[in-house]
């Protein structure tokens, strides 16, 4: 696939797969069924493959501005975006090459003004046509509820339709990163009429976008069911229909994958794919991903050893996190930063802090630790080898004299603000260093910002971020995210694990493959069955 324009797509056709049924995904199906009327049932008569994902979780919205790991997965195909990232104009799936979506061009016609023009004929799945004004609406509404703005939109002044063909965005300053960032989900665009009907909350369980894909239902705890969109403005969509199916347990989804029950699984540890690799039908495709996962300090607990920053730094570098990424990830990963290859010519190549036990054991002397307890709490089994690599380093950081605990809980809404520190992960939304670390700890709306001392983002990072965001020129920018690298440095609000590989487990007989984001991509050109 070269782009969305010229349509250089592969139909990837093929006879019904006859995999095996196990009985869970037998009731699963039944359920599906009850749920959305009996045509589902029969999706694949035109030959096209019934394609079925096992992953750890599935996501209860599916919401425009969705912004989870497990969700993103299921948005790639319900929605399209006014600019595309072109990830294959890199054959690994690591492309950064932007080109036209939603919008067919684009012309910057003051700093601060730009007009796109919208394609025409498109349809949503509701099967009304898209306008000019339903561009509008949908870029001004990343705003969600209109009290917690999405922080990909701050930039963003006005969005107006001018006619039926142009769409002007204003921003507040001048955007560096404006096309980049319409190539997030901030670009992604819906029906005006529907959402206003349903509200925010209603068009999150059952979203409607321009996607080769549409919504057929989620049975909560099991599945998420997306199914052919043939009135795709694009190429017709290859597959009949995707079923991304809720399997918590690693073993059950490679066991799932060698009967033939699932065609791809996901989030699989490095260390635990010998059985995919000896079977003759499936393999491991593995792809370091554009996040970091991290466990982010409560700053705001002045009452807590984490308030001060030499000990945060000191439990960074007492953890050795080279080792752990040879031992849990196989050597196929590095110790984390913010500082991504995605952003092309401003990537530092900065390395991560080193392991270095002795000057952890002299901040903490200065800081004037004397063991009180440091709590983390982790939602288990969330992020792949997150428990094990915590556990392990609960013995490294009790060795320079830290009183690390461990506190382990089953989901997100038992997260609340306990604790001194927690698990979370940051991706890089946007090839742009406007994007990851500045998009969550400075920008307006920004979901780290809470973590703050006040929850207020320091002046010098919000004077470096704001150069950023606005820079006019290449060197302006440059200078101000290489200062935001070493500022991050020295406060540490959180501590960087690794950059996580997400392994997945994939019939052979698949061509498809796994891009550098969370984004799982099933449109013509990316996906073709061969089984």
């Amino acid at each position: 696939m070269k782009t969305l324009t010229k349509l250089n797509y592969r139909a990837g056709r093929r006879p019904g797969s006859g995999l095996l049924k196990s009985v869970k995904s037998l009731m699963v199906a039944a359920a599906l069924t009850v749920s959305m009327g009996m045509g589902a049932a029969f999706a694949a008569q035109d030959g096209r493959t019934d394609l079925k994902i096992a992953m750890p979780s599935t996501w209860a919205s599916h919401g425009p501005t969705v912004n989870t790991s497990f969700g993103a997965r299921v948005i790639y195909s319900i929605y399209d975006t006014l600019v595309w990232r072109d990830f294959l104009s890199n054959p690994d799936g690591s492309g950064a090459e932007l080109v036209p979506g939603l919008a067919t061009s684009w012309e910057q016609i003051s700093p601060t003004e730009w007009d796109f023009t919208i394609r025409q004929g498109v349809k949503f799945h509701d099967g009304t046509t898209m306008t000019t004004a339903d561009v509008a609406f949908s870029l001004n509404n990343t705003y969600g509820d209109g009290l917690e703005p999405f922080a990909a939109s701050g930039t963003l002044a006005s969005v107006v339709a001018l006619d039926d063909n142009i769409v002007r965005i204003t921003t507040k300053n001048p955007d560096p990163a404006l096309l980049a960032r319409m190539a997030t989900v901030m670009g992604q665009v819906y029906p005006q009429a529907y959402y206003e009907s349903v509200g925010k909350d209603g068009f999150g369980r059952e979203p409607i976008g321009t996607g080769p894909y549409k919504w057929a239902g989620r049975v909560t705890g099991e599945s998420v069911r997306l199914e052919a969109f043939d009135d795709y403005w694009g190429e017709k969509p290859p597959l009949a229909s995707i079923t991304f199916l809720e399997v918590p347990e690693v073993s059950s989804r490679i066991a799932g994958l060698l009967t033939g029950e699932y065609d791809i699984v996901t989030s699989l540890p490095p260390d635990q794919t010998r059985p995919i690799d000896n079977d003759d039908a499936t393999e491991i495709r593995a792809v370091k991903i554009e996040n970091v996962q991290m466990i982010t300090f409560r700053q705001w607990k002045t009452d807590s050893p984490i308030s001060d920053r030499r000990v945060r730094k000191a439990m960074v570098l007492s953890l050795n996190r080279q080792l752990l990424t040879e031992r849990l990830w196989g050597g196929l990963t590095e110790a984390g930063t913010y500082d991504f290859p995605g952003y092309g010519e401003y990537y530092a190549n900065r390395p991560a802090l080193p392991y270095d036990p002795e000057e952890a054991k002299r901040l903490l002397a200065e800081a004037g630790y004397n063991g009180e307890e440091i709590t983390i709490r982790i939602v288990s089994g969330y992020f792949v080898n997150m428990n094990r690599a915590m556990q392990a380093g609960l013995e490294m950081w009790k060795e320079v004299g830290l009183n690390v605990k461990l506190e382990f809980i089953e989901n997100w809404g038992q997260m609340g603000k306990e604790g001194d520190a927690y698990n979370t992960s940051d991706n890089m939304w946007m090839t742009d260093p406007g994007g990851g670390m500045w998009f969550s700890w400075g920008r307006e709306g920004g979901h780290r910002i809470q973590d703050w001392p006040n929850g207020e983002v320091p002046a010098e990072f919000l004077r470096l971020g704001t150069a950023i965001e606005q820079g006019s020129d290449f060197a302006t920018r440059k200078a101000a995210y290489d200062a935001l690298l070493e500022y991050w440095d020295e406060e540490v609000p959180a501590m960087l694990l690794q950059r996580p590989v997400e392994a997945y487990g994939v019939r052979k007989s698949l061509e498809w493959t796994p891009y550098t984001f969370f984004y799982m991509d099933f449109r013509a050109g990316a996906v073709k069955d061969n089984g």
